[in-house]
């Protein structure tokens, strides 16, 4: 026999000698690798395979400035449209809306759509737009007519008096008689101004009154732009706070403007909004008063204090004079109506 026969008989015996010793070898299945747990999603993970990518930044945006801020005890509704326009706007109640082109544009800098974010819900803690805008416009006429109507009178009454001649008015004019013009009324006059005058005279006292409603619409439109643009800079300052309290970078704030400022017509005489230098002026006077390691310090208290992300879900609902919206409706922390509901009936 060959020393390789020698050698294999030799592993055979020493094997089933082993076998032999050791019978529970041969029959022993081997042991099942143990299963791992399964790794639950954290809500955010949960709601970035739900939610379509612009919806899911901006409801992880929102609800991050939500919690750091104090803003979480109240519904916020999100809407992004499909329309190239560089914009968002505040509308409704705590709707948010943003526009596909303001979404490309900042693309690639969360800390500049979280500053627009913060902005746009600044416009809504600090009641700029009112009950809607319907009743907003009626507030600020309010206020023009206000602020307008005595000085205008005054103004024009010595005029006024000179064309009519004596014996017509007594000077300022008392309310009662009502002018045409901007809203059907923003201006009266009353009655004694342009009683008894002489029908010779009537086109004198129509010019006159052209003229003051002219010049009353012009204070009108200026007066509405004042308006609009601190608003819109009171808006800046609570985007600026809100986002960097949230933990964003300070610079977003100026990288929105950067965008902004490239828009045609930014730089016009008579917007709604202050030009960008103006507000980028501002943005950095607000770093040097609020020191972002002091905003992102307190907003990480809060951030820790609340750590678990707002709930959401879709909701369509029809529109006040016709149309679907649809959009993302994220909770306060107190979750639905029905969750806290359930607090009182168990």
């Amino acid at each position: 026999m060959s020393k390789r026969g020698k050698s294999g008989n030799l592993i055979g015996s020493l094997l089933f000698v082993s076998l032999l010793f050791n019978p529970l070898l041969a029959f022993a299945k081997p042991k099942p690798k143990p299963t791992p747990p399964p790794v639950s999603e954290t809500p955010l993970q949960k709601a970035q395979k739900e939610l379509p990518k612009d919806y899911f930044v901006v409801y992880a945006i929102v609800d991050k400035i939500a919690r750091a801020n104090g803003l979480d005890n109240k519904p916020w509704r999100i809407v992004v449209t499909p329309n190239y326009t560089v914009n968002a706007f505040a509308s409704d109640t705590n709707l948010l809306t943003f526009e596909a082109g303001l979404m490309d544009q900042l693309e690639g800098n969360a800390s500049a759509l979280a500053c627009a974010i913060a902005h746009e819900m600044g416009h809504h803690v600090k009641q700029h737009l009112g009950y809607g805008p319907a009743k907003q416009e009626q507030a600020r006429k309010e206020e023009i007519e206000k602020a307008e109507r005595n000085k205008i009178i005054a103004e024009q009454d010595a005029q006024t008096q000179a064309l009519i001649g004596a014996g017509v008015g007594t000077g300022i004019a008392t309310v009662g008689q009502q002018v045409g013009g901007i809203g059907g009324g923003l201006l009266q006059l009353g009655g004694a101004l342009f009683g008894g005058a002489s029908q010779q005279k009537a086109k004198n006292i129509e010019a006159i009154k052209a003229k003051i409603e002219q010049e009353a619409e012009i204070n009108y439109n200026k007066r509405l732009m004042e308006i609009s643009q601190s608003q819109e800079l009171e808006a800046d300052e609570t985007g600026y706070i809100y986002s960097v309290t949230a933990g964003f970078d300070p610079n977003g704030c100026i990288a929105v403007m950067d965008v902004l400022g490239r828009m045609p017509g930014a730089q016009s005489e008579g917007s709604s909004h202050p030009a960008p230098e103006k507000r980028t002026q501002q943005i950095n006077a607000l770093m040097a008063k609020n020191p972002p390691e002091t905003l992102k310090a307190k907003g990480k208290t809060s951030l820790t204090a609340k750590p678990t992300p707002l709930r959401y879900e879709i909701f369509n609902y029809q529109r006040e004079g016709g149309g679907t919206l649809s959009g993302l409706k994220v909770f306060p922390i107190t979750g639905t109506t029905q969750d806290d509901l359930n607090r009182y009936l168990n």
